[in-house]
């Protein structure tokens, strides 16, 4: 349905998008991964029964941003709330410092690199979202950034070709120190 001269544009946007979002999700399992380890180690420090298999479904649970972490925490409060109160107050520590780990500078610093966004950047979309669009806000954040980056990039090239306004300046319009020097 697009026109023939816009197709080929077109598929390259969609493709860098795809692209994106594929790096988003790439980047979303890495952060899973590491907060399965760090929560493997707090596990086994504080002495959790079952610490391998809470830390492996805590990661599996950690792909879904923000919902996951508390649908992972969920069984090993509860084994620690039948084991002891004391396992239990370790637990959440645990789990504190290791959602403050996540939230200050792995999820930041992954998504950074995996999308080539500065992670105060990814932190800023996020607050922002969260507080325009709520949960689904929050969600759809770093994703939905991304792809839009891709849109308004080409965008701005497509307005710099098209307009001219961008052009090489002419060499009657450089002030005498700006003169390129031979």
């Amino acid at each position: 349905m697009l026109p023939v001269n816009s197709r080929a544009h077109t598929r390259q946007v969609l493709h860098e998008s795809n692209g994106q979002i594929s790096s988003y999700i790439r980047g979303q399992i890495i952060v899973s991964f590491c907060i399965g380890i760090l929560l493997f180690i707090g596990y086994l420090i504080i002495g959790l029964p079952y610490a391998l298999t809470l830390a492996i479904i805590a990661a599996c649970t950690s792909i879904v941003p923000y919902l996951g972490p508390v649908i992972a925490i969920t069984p090993a409060l509860i084994i620690a709330l039948v084991t002891s109160p004391w396992l239990l107050l370790k637990l959440i520590i645990v789990w504190v410092v290791v959602q403050l780990l996540e939230g200050k500078f792995i999820s930041p610093q992954v998504m950074g690199k995996t999308l080539k966004v500065h992670p105060i950047t990814i932190l800023f979309v996020i607050l922002v979202s969260g507080k325009l669009f709520g949960i689904l806000g929050v969600i759809f954040a770093v994703p939905g950034y991304a792809v839009l980056k891709v849109i308004v990039t080409h965008m701005f090239t497509w307005f710099k070709r098209v307009s001219g306004l961008y052009g090489e300046q002419p060499e009657s319009d450089y002030l005498e120190e700006d003169k390129p020097r031979k």
